[in-house]
């Protein structure tokens, strides 16, 4: 028993500091909120938005012409690779490896 206690015991320790990706809203109940993800501003905000929708404005057009009101595909291409490389929770999946590696140790 006392080794169970102390596996829960560091567990919740481990969650504590990495389990932080997500924060429940202040909004909606039963929602959550990223707390990682930071712009410069509400300009910064609507460039990488819009640069969302420009990619996949280009990614289903299908062919190799490009709307005139997209201008900087690179520009837009790489606002979507940092946003997505800010959306990998690598702290949850070290915690989550703790987890393993808790759960896999012999009784």
């Amino acid at each position: 028993m006392k080794t169970k206690k102390k596996k829960l015991k560091k567990l919740l320790k481990s969650a504590r500091h990495q389990f932080d990706t997500l924060q429940p809203s202040d909004i909606q109940k039963n929602q959550f909120k990223a707390t990682y993800l930071q712009f410069e501003g509400y300009l910064d905000l609507f460039i990488t938005i819009e640069a969302l929708i420009n990619v996949i404005i280009l990614a289903t057009q299908g062919d190799s012409y490009s709307p005139p009101h997209i201008k900087n595909h690179g520009r837009d291409i790489r606002k979507n690779l940092e946003l997505a490389k800010t959306l990998l929770p690598f702290d949850e999946g070290e915690f989550l490896d703790d987890l393993n590696a808790i759960l896999k140790q012999p009784k």
